[in-house]
């Protein structure tokens, strides 16, 4: 149920931008035009109309889905990965649209989205579906478009949603403030702002997540490949049974990915005030942490073919699998740190990680798959760890770490553990001694 609904919800915005950004117009008129033009298009890529009333100044429509293999390579076009399997668990949706033509000051078309009717379930529960059947009455999903005069841009809002279902159980939905706003380019998309105040699934003392002041910037380039994502989140908090949670606060996750030459280069940068885990009456939180993460020359066509092939296909799992080792990929963690650490009244300063590896183009995956240590000529790695006395002196408590570390002795820094470890064309050394 849950996942059906943000389904819907997702699939309604897909469609319905698509369909109303081609030209720009600022008469009723020509708006017609527009709108009959992209009905015409959506008809002969899979998607039925039916219901179709028109007025003068405003007009309504149903969508339903009618072909998805059509559909799902009309999608594909535009950039929307979804897969025909995935289109059919559509089957029986459909959307009910109201138009109004030049509705305020800012727009030239208006639009409300909202389903009338889901997909029919595999396993049919009369309480659920009457509740639903409630919910659609009621236009419980729905979803308000204002394209503007030029159509060089458009802003809405998906209504608050309060309900609660009882299975069993008694679960309630809670979306608040949920906006978004866009502008377009040459009749494609280049940014996204969205917003929500509050989001919440609370199923009492079985199950709770629930996240606050959630912002987002898109920010889209030539290809579905080029673009910037900027996410927060005040607060994150999620809980369990027996008194497990974890809570986030003032989150920022950012990731810029980039094309060139059929390779991904990809850099996430992430913060977080803290990060607090409570179980067992046992209270543990990390305290500004920052972590950054780079990923270079990455086949990123043969690494999403890979995702789709069977895993008993050896032969195509291995000749992709070759592709992507043989482009000399890189991965690196600049940064990863934790400023201090508590552990019920203990408080400690924590540690800084610096890592990367590189596999050289001339890895052989058959060559590995015969002999293992074939492997290790092309691969390389150097990690930094610098560990705080306290954390070092924490982390010895545990048996199979002390053992290691009884091994592996630290270097002394400025107080503090250090370890240099790096692994070369088949030699291992730590803190400059050779291990092998």
């Amino acid at each position: 149920m849950k996942k059906l609904g943000f389904g819907i919800i997702g699939l309604l915005l897909v469609a319905s931008i698509y369909y109303f950004i081609a030209g720009s117009a600022q008469i009723t008129e020509e708006m017609k035009k527009q709108v009959n033009n992209g009905l015409a298009t959506l008809q002969q890529n899979g998607f039925k109309i039916t219901d179709r009333e028109i007025k003068e100044s405003e007009e309504h429509f149903v969508i339903s889905l009618d072909d998805p293999a059509k559909i799902a390579s009309y999608l594909k076009s535009k950039g929307v990965e979804l897969e025909q399997e995935e289109i059919l668990s559509f089957k029986g949706f459909k959307v009910g649209v109201n138009a109004k033509y030049l509705n305020n000051s800012y727009s030239a078309l208006s639009v409300d989205l909202y389903p009338i009717a889901l997909p029919k379930p595999d396993k049919e529960d009369k309480v659920a579906m009457a509740r639903i059947q409630e919910m659609i009455a009621a236009k419980t999903l729905l979803i308000h478009l204002d394209f503007n005069k030029l159509l060089s841009g458009f802003r809405g809002y998906v209504k608050d949603i309060n309900e609660t279902f009882e299975d069993g159980e008694k679960v309630n939905i809670l979306s608040q403030g949920v906006t978004f706003e866009s502008d377009i380019e040459n009749g494609k998309i280049k940014t996204i702002k969205h917003k929500a105040e509050l989001f919440s699934i609370n199923e009492g003392e079985k199950f709770m997540v629930k996240l606050s002041n959630l912002k987002g910037h898109y920010m889209i380039g030539t290809s579905p490949y080029d673009i910037i994502l900027d996410y927060s989140a005040k607060i994150f908090e999620l809980q369990g049974e027996d008194g497990f949670s974890i809570i986030t606060k003032n989150t920022n996750v950012k990731t810029i990915n980039s094309m060139s030459s059929n390779l991904l280069k990809s850099s996430l940068s992430a913060k977080t005030e803290y990060i607090k885990i409570i179980n067992s009456q046992k209270t543990f939180q990390m305290n500004d942490i920052l972590f950054d993460f780079n990923i270079d020359n990455l086949d990123i066509m043969a690494f999403e073919a890979l995702q789709k092939v069977d895993i008993d296909n050896t032969e195509v799992v291995t000749a992709l699998t070759q592709k992507i080792l043989s482009k000399n990929i890189t991965l690196n963690i600049p940064k990863f740190s934790v400023k201090t650490i508590e552990e019920n009244a203990n408080t400690m300063e924590g540690f800084t990680l610096s890592s990367s590896l590189d596999i050289d183009k001339s890895f052989n995956i058959n060559s590995v798959s015969r002999n293992p240590l074939a492997a290790l000529d092309a691969l390389s790695t150097k990690t930094h760890l610098t560990l705080s006395t306290k954390l070092f002196s924490l982390v010895l408590q545990e048996p199979k770490a002390m053992m290691m570390l009884m091994l592996f002795p630290p270097v002394e820094k400025e107080g503090k553990k250090v370890y240099d470890i790096e692994f070369i064309k088949g030699k291992l050394t730590v803190n400059g001694n050779t291990v092998f």
